[in-house]
C-alpha cells in the first residue's frame, strides 16, 4: 500500500512537468490482436481465446531530452514484437497463457523513466524489460514490487550487487566481464607480467580496477599501471602516451591498453615511433566493448576522424590483439532476424518510419540501403525469450509462482542459453550474461571499398574466441588455425630479464668464499678457545682458586675466648664480642684481626653450588654487609673465615646497659640493616633466609653489617646438632609460611621482610620477642604456625613511646599475607622521618658528641681552612672560565699545552644587528650594561650544553663545540640547539634604556680546526683555521632573527635528526664563491634528550658545564672536612695528640 502510494504521487508530480512533451501512448490489447493477425492470421481458439493474458513492460528512447544523443527504440523495438509473436505461437511456451506488451517512451531520463514505469505497473505489467541506459532507480521499484527487471542495454556494475537488486537481470555483458577474456588470452600465452595503460574515466577505470584485481587472484604481476584523461581525443589534449612509453618500456614487454579507440591508436603509433614495434618483442592487448563489424576493414588502423584510406598503425598492429565482443553467427541473423526487426519497427504499437538512406547520402551501395539493427535488438530479443521460458519453468511447478520476481530471478540465473545470435551464452550468479568475445588480429586480407576508392592487404580478422569451461570455472581461449599464432614467441619477460641482469657474468667467488670460511673457522676457534678459557677460570675460581684458605695462614684457633669481661666499660665489648657472634672466635688471618666460625660437615660433600656459593659471597662487597673472606675446609670441618666487628651483634649492643642508644644512633642501625638488605635482595643470593638480630654485626665505627648469609646447606645441618629449645628459639623471626610448609632453600625475601619486622620489635622494645610468656619455645612456634582468625605476634604495646608510622611498618612487615608485605625500599621511604628527613649516621653524631670538647680548635682550622679553599676556588673558577677545564689542569700542573688538531668541530658566531648605531644613541656606561645583561643570559643558556666559549668583542658572540672533549657527531646538535634557545631568549629580552628588541644574527659551520693555549702573561685557548673564517661569514651573511648553515653543519645535523631545515639558496662568501646555505628552523627536543641520555661523554660534559663551581666547592670542603674529622676522632682520647695532627695541618695549608 505504501508502494502504491508513492508511486501514484510520484507519477501526478511528473506528469505535472511532463505535460510539454508528447510520447507515444499506451498500445492496448486490440492492437497487439490486429498485429498478430496481420502475421499470423487468425489464431485458433486454443491458442488464442481461451489463454491467460501475461503482460510485459518495455521501456527505450526515441525522443531523448539531449537531442544530441540518440535512442536505440527506433532500430531494436521490433524485436519486442517479434519475440512476443515467437512465444505466443510456441505451444511449449507459457502453456495456457499469452503474452503482450505495454511500450513507453522514457525519452532517456530518469525521472521519465520513473514515470513510465509506474504507468505500467499500475496497468498489470508483471515484467519490465529496459531501460538504456541509467536503470537502477528502475531496478530498485521493481525490486520494491518483486517484479523482475530485465535489461538489453544497462551495463551499470553496482546492478550485479543482489542485496539491492534482488530482480534484476540483463543479457547484456557487463563493461567489467570483458577483463576475464583477457586473463585467458594472457593466461594461453603464457604471459604473468603485464603494464596496464587505462582511462580515469568509467568504464576503463572501472575495468583496469577488475582486470588487476583478476591478476593478483591469479598471480600475475602488474609491471606498470599508467593512466591518463580520458576519453582521448586527438589534437584537443596533450599526448599522455609518449611519456608513458617512455617510463614503461624497458620493464615490460606486454601492454593491456584499457581506453578508447583513438588512444589505442596513439599509443600504437608512440610505440611504433620509437621502434618498439618492429622488434617483435612486445605485444598489446586491446580490450573494446565494441561489436565486431567487418564493413570498414582497415578502421582499426586509423583514428575515427580519419579518411579511409589512413593506415596510421598498419604494420603496428601486428603486435596487437583486440579483444571485443563476437559477431552474430547464425546465418538468419543478419537476414531474416535484422529484416523482421525492421519490418516490426514500422507497425504497431511503434509506427517508426523507415529512413531514406538513399536520399541522405545517394552514392551508398545498395548494400548499405537497409537500416542497420544492430546488437542490441538481440540482447532485447533474447531477455523476452528468457523471461518467457523462466515462467514456463515455473508454470510447471507452480500456477501462481511467476508473480514472484525473485524466483523468476533464480530461474535466470546461473544458467546458459542459445542467443537468437548463434552461439550459447552464460548467465551468471549475479544475473549477469557472460559475454561472448573474439580476439582479433592483423591477418592478410585483401580489400577494397570501391566508394572511397581503397584498397588495402591487411585487417584486424578474428583469431580465435573465448569459451566458458564451467568444470574449472574460468574462460578459455580457443584459436583458429590462423595468422597471429607467431605471437606465442614474445616472452612476457627475456630470458636475461629486463634490465639483463640475469645474464650478468657472475665473477668467480672461490677464492673469496675459501677465505671466509677459513675466516669464519679460525674466529669460531677463537671465540670456542675462549669461552672454553673462561668457563675454566671460572671453575677454577669456583673451585678454590680464590675463596680457600690455608690452615696455616689462620691463627688464634687455639687461643682462650672465654675470659671474664666487664660490662661496666665500652671497652669490654670488644673482649665479649667473640663468646656472642653465634660461636664466632676471634682470630687472625695474614695479620688481620677475623671471626672465625666452625662447622661440622659428618655428611655433606662440598660439590660445585657449593663452590660456586663461596666464590659469589667473596665478591659481595657492601658497607653495611660482613665480608666473607674465605673458607678452609678438610674432611670434617668447615671454617668460615669473616671480617671481624667488635662491639658483637645488636642483642649485645640492645642488652648492654652501659651503652645508651639515642634516636640517631637507632636510626642509623636500622638504616644500615635495610640498606644491607637492599644490597642482598638486589644479589645474585636474592634473599638471606637466616636473618634475626644476633647476626646483624656492629663494628668499631658503630656500623652494622649483616651477616651469616649463603652457606645454606651447612647452616642447616649444624642446626640439626642443636638442642631443641635453641633450635625453636631460632625459629622465633622465620615466618609462618615457612613454618607450616618446608621453606625454600635460600628463604624468601618475603621472609626476610618478616625477620626485620622482628628486630624492630627487639630494638624498640630492647627486648627479645616473646619475653616473659610463660610458654616454652616450641609452644610459640606452634602458636605462630597455627592458622586463626587471630595472628600470634609479639605485644606491641610493650613498646612504649613508639610513632604510629613505625607500628603501622612492624603490623604490615609480619603480616601473615606474605604478598601484602612491603619490600625494603617502600619500608626506607616509610620509616624515613627516623632521621628527620635527612642522611645521618653513627659516625656523625659521635663526630658531634666529641666536636664539644674541641669546638675552638676545630672551629680555628675550620676557619683558616675555608678561607684557603676560598682563595683556592676563586683562583681556580677565573681559571676555569678562562680556558677548558682540561687546558686549565695542565696549566695548573705545570705542563706544556701543546696543539691539537681537530677533525670537526662546529663554531657559532653571533652580532646584535644595528649595533654601532645603537652604540651612537646610548652612553657608553648603557652600552656597558645592555653586552653584560646580555651575555649574562647568553652565559647562563650555553651551560645547558657541551660548547665552549671562546671569546667576545664588542657585540660578537663565539661559542665551539667539539673540543677540546670530542664527542663524534653530537657538536653540530650541542650547537643548533644552543642556538635555537639564545634565538628563542633574545626575542623576549628588552633594552633596559630603549623601547626596541635586539635583532640577533647567528651564523654556524662545521669544519676542521686547530687548538690551543697562545700566550703566557694572560694565556688565551685560540682556535685557527679557515673553518673559523667560514663560520664568520655564515653569520655577516645571515639575516636578523635566523640561524645561517653552511651545507657541512647541515649534513652533520641531517645525520643526527631532529632538526628542521630549509634551502636558503646559492649565497656569495668571501673568498669561497657561490656556496648552498639553509636555514635552521626548529628541533625535536626529545630526540637530543634521547642524545644526550644515551652519551656518557655529554651527561659528563653537561654536568661540568652547569655545576662546574658548585662541585669544585663542594668536592674541596668536603674532602678537606674529611680528613681532618678522620684524624681528629683518631685522636679525642689524647688532648696532645689533637694539637700535634692540627698543627700539622695547618702546616699543610700553609704549603698549598
Amino acid at each position: 500500500m505504501i508502494v502504491l502510494i508513492y508511486c501514484y504521487l510520484l507519477i501526478n508530480v511528473i506528469n505535472k512537468s511532463l505535460q510539454e512533451y508528447d510520447w507515444h501512448s499506451n498500445f492496448t490489447q486490440d492492437s497487439v490482436e490486429k498485429t498478430l493477425a496481420e502475421v499470423l492470421g487468425p489464431y485458433p481458439p486454443k491458442f488464442y481465446d481461451n489463454r491467460t493474458t501475461i503482460r510485459i513492460g518495455y521501456l527505450a528512447t526515441d525522443q531523448n531530452v539531449r537531442p544530441a544523443v540518440k535512442g536505440l527504440a527506433r532500430t531494436v523495438s521490433g524485436a519486442v514484437t517479434l519475440a512476443v509473436l515467437k512465444i505466443n505461437q510456441d505451444p511449449n511456451i507459457l502453456p495456457g497463457y499469452r503474452l503482450d506488451f505495454l511500450y513507453s517512451d522514457d525519452r532517456g531520463d530518469s525521472l521519465i523513466g520513473t514515470n513510465r514505469i509506474c504507468e505500467q505497473w499500475k496497468r498489470g505489467a508483471l515484467a519490465f524489460f529496459g531501460p538504456e541506459d541509467s536503470c537502477d532507480t528502475e531496478a530498485r521499484l521493481a525490486a520494491a514490487w518483486n517484479l523482475p527487471l530485465i535489461s538489453f542495454k544497462c551495463s551499470d556494475h553496482r546492478l550485479s550487487n543482489k542485496l539491492l537488486y534482488p530482480t534484476f537481470a540483463r543479457t547484456i555483458p557487463p563493461d567489467t566481464q570483458i577483463t576475464k577474456s583477457v586473463i585467458a588470452l594472457l593466461e594461453y600465452f603464457g604471459w604473468k607480467k603485464f603494464a596496464i595503460v587505462s582511462g580515469k574515466s568509467e568504464p576503463w577505470s572501472l575495468m583496469s580496477r577488475k582486470l588487476s584485481k583478476l591478476a593478483e587472484e591469479r598471480n600475475m604481476t602488474i609491471n606498470a599501471f599508467s593512466e591518463f584523461e580520458s576519453p582521448y581525443l586527438q589534437q584537443a589534449v596533450r599526448n599522455p602516451f609518449e611519456e608513458i612509453v617512455e617510463n614503461t618500456y624497458i620493464d615490460t614487454r606486454i601492454y593491456v591498453f584499457i581506453g578508447n579507440h583513438n588512444g589505442m591508436v596513439e599509443f600504437m603509433n608512440d610505440m611504433q615511433k620509437r621502434g618498439l614495434t618492429e622488434s617483435q618483442k612486445y605485444a598489446v592487448l586491446y580490450p573494446q566493448l565494441d561489436i565486431f563489424d567487418d564493413a570498414d576493414a582497415g578502421k582499426y588502423f586509423r583514428f575515427e576522424h580519419d579518411l579511409p584510406k589512413t593506415k596510421r598503425i598498419e604494420k603496428a598492429a601486428e603486435n596487437l590483439l583486440i579483444i571485443l565482443h563476437s559477431p552474430p553467427t547464425s546465418p538468419e541473423y543478419k537476414h531474416t532476424f535484422s529484416r523482421k526487426v525492421n519490418e516490426y519497427n514500422q507497425k504497431e504499437p511503434f509506427n517508426f518510419t523507415k529512413p531514406n538512406l538513399s536520399e541522405l547520402n545517394p552514392f551508398l551501395p545498395a548494400d548499405m540501403l537497409s537500416q542497420p539493427v544492430g546488437v542490441y535488438a538481440a540482447y532485447l530479443y533474447d531477455a523476452i525469450y528468457l523471461y518467457a521460458k523462466a515462467v514456463t519453468e515455473l508454470l510447471e511447478r507452480n500456477s501462481t509462482s511467476f508473480l514472484d520476481g525473485r524466483k523468476i530471478f533464480h530461474m535466470l540465473r546461473d544458467r546458459i542459453y542459445q542467443s537468437v545470435q548463434g552461439f550459447d551464452v552464460y548467465v551468471d550468479e549475479n544475473g549477469d550474461a557472460e559475454g561472448n568475445y573474439t580476439v582479433l588480429g592483423r591477418t592478410k586480407f585483401h580489400y577494397s571499398l570501391p566508394f572511397y576508392n581503397v584498397t588495402g592487404d591487411y585487417s584486424m580478422k578474428p583469431v580465435g574466441r573465448f569459451r566458458l569451461d564451467k568444470e574449472s570455472g574460468k574462460t578459455k581461449l580457443l584459436f583458429t588455425p590462423k595468422d597471429g599464432i607467431e605471437l606465442m614467441q614474445i616472452m612476457d619477460e627475456p630470458s636475461c630479464g629486463y634490465r639483463g641482469e640475469k645474464c650478468l657474468v657472475k665473477p668467480s667467488y672461490t677464492k673469496v668464499i675459501v677465505l671466509s670460511v677459513l675466516g669464519t673457522l679460525f674466529l669460531i676457534t677463537c671465540i670456542t678457545g675462549l669461552v672454553t678459557y673462561r668457563n675454566w677460570r671460572y671453575e677454577q675460581e669456583i673451585d678454590g682458586l680464590l675463596w680457600k684458605i690455608s690452615l696455616s695462614d689462620i691463627g688464634g684457633l687455639k687461643a682462650d675466648t672465654t675470659s671474664e669481661w666487664s660490662g661496666n666499660s665500652v671497652e669490654s665489648l670488644d673482649f665479649r664480642s667473640h663468646r656472642l657472634q653465634e660461636c664466632a672466635k676471634k682470630g687472625t688471618y695474614k695479620g688481620q684481626v677475623v671471626a672465625l666460625k666452625h662447622f661440622c660437615r659428618p655428611s655433606m660433600d662440598i660439590g660445585r653450588l657449593l663452590k660456586k656459593e663461596m666464590k659469589t659471597m667473596r665478591s659481595l662487597r657492601h658497607d653495611n654487609l660482613n665480608s666473607f673472606i674465605g673458607a678452609h675446609v678438610d674432611d670434617e670441618d668447615i671454617i668460615v673465615v669473616t671480617e671481624y666487628c667488635s662491639k658483637g651483634s645488636l642483642q649485645d649492643v640492645l642488652f648492654n646497659e652501659n651503652v645508651k642508644l639515642d634516636r640517631m644512633f637507632i636510626a642509623s642501625l636500622i638504616m644500615d640493616l635495610i640498606r644491607a638488605m637492599i644490597f642482598i635482595h638486589s644479589s645474585e643470593l636474592n634473599s638471606h633466609g637466616n636473618l634475626k638480630s644476633s647476626n646483624c654485626l656492629v663494628n668499631s665505627r658503630w656500623l652494622l653489617q649483616v651477616s651469616d648469609y649463603g652457606l645454606y646447606e651447612i647452616r642447616r645441618e649444624n642446626y640439626k646438632m642443636q638442642d631443641e629449645n635453641y633450635r625453636f628459639k631460632q625459629l622465633f623471626w622465620t615466618p609462618p609460611e615457612h613454618l607450616r610448609n618446608k621453606p625454600p632453600r635460600r628463604g624468601t625475601q618475603k621472609g626476610d621482610v618478616y625477620a626485620f619486622a622482628i628486630i624492630l620489635y627487639e630494638i624498640f622494645g630492647k627486648t627479645t620477642p616473646y619475653y616473659g610468656l610463660d610458654l616454652t619455645p616450641r609452644e610459640i612456634i606452634e602458636k605462630v604456625a597455627a592458622k586463626s582468625n587471630e595472628i600470634y605476634r609479639p605485644d606491641l604495646s610493650e613498646l612504649k613511646e613508639c610513632e604510629d608510622y613505625i607500628m603501622n611498618t612492624i603490623k604490615t612487615c609480619w603480616s601473615e599475607d606474605a604478598e601484602l608485605r612491603p619490600d625494603f625500599q617502600t619500608i626506607k621511604t616509610n620509616l624515613n622521618n627516623l632521621c628527620g628527613g635527612r642522611r645521618k649516621n653513627i659516625f656523625s653524631n659521635m663526630l658531634n658528641m666529641m666536636e664539644t670538647y674541641q669546638s675552638n680548635l676545630e672551629r680555628l682550622v675550620e676557619e683558616r681552612t675555608e678561607q684557603l679553599m676560598d682563595e683556592k676556588k676563586k683562583t681556580e673558577s677565573l681559571l676555569y672560565s678562562m680556558l677548558p677545564i682540561s687546558v686549565a689542569k695542565q696549566l695548573i700542573a705545570k705542563k706544556p699545552v701543546e696543539p691539537e688538531s681537530f677533525s670537526c668541530v662546529t663554531i657559532y658566531f653571533s652580532d646584535i644587528c644595528g649595533f654601532t648605531p645603537l652604540c651612537a644613541s646610548s652612553t657608553p656606561l648603557q652600552v656597558v650594561n645592555l653586552l653584560n645583561d646580555l651575555y649574562t643570559i647568553f652565559d647562563n643558556i650555553i651551560n645547558n650544553y657541551c660548547v665552549y666559549k671562546v671569546e667576545t668583542i664588542g657585540d660578537a658572540y663565539m661559542v665551539v663545540s667539539g673540543l677540546p672533549e670530542r664527542i663524534k657527531d653530537a657538536h653540530a646538535g650541542e650547537i643548533a640547539s644552543m642556538s635555537l634557545h639564545l634565538l628563542s631568549a633574545i626575542k623576549t629580552f628588552q633594552i633596559p634604556h630603549r623601547p626596541e628588541q635586539l635583532m640577533l644574527r647567528i651564523g654556524i659551520h662545521s669544519g676542521s680546526v686547530v687548538a690551543g693555549v697562545v700566550g703566557q702573561t694572560m694565556p688565551r685557548y685560540c682556535l685557527f683555521g679557515d673553518t673559523v673564517n667560514t663560520a664568520s661569514r655564515m653569520e655577516s651573511q645571515g639575516e636578523a632573527l635566523k640561524i645561517h648553515v653552511s651545507a657541512d653543519c647541515k649534513n652533520v645535523l641531517e645525520k643526527l635528526g631532529g632538526y628542521n631545515l630549509i634551502e636558503r639558496g646559492q649565497v656569495t662568501l668571501k673568498g669561497k664563491g657561490c656556496v648552498k646555505t639553509y636555514w635552521l628552523l626548529s628541533e625535536d627536543q626529545n630526540i637530543r634528550a634521547d642524545r644526550v641520555k644515551n652519551s656518557k661523554v655529554l651527561q659528563k660534559m653537561e654536568i661540568e658545564a652547569t655545576s662546574r663551581h658548585s662541585v669544585l666547592e663542594i668536592m674541596t670542603s668536603t674532602d678537606l672536612r674529611r680528613t681532618i674529622s678522620s684524624q681528629s676522632i683518631r685522636r679525642v682520647p689524647n688532648g696532645n695528640a689533637i694539637h700535634s695532627e692540627t698543627e700539622k695541618l695547618l702546616e699543610e695549608e700553609s704549603k698549598i
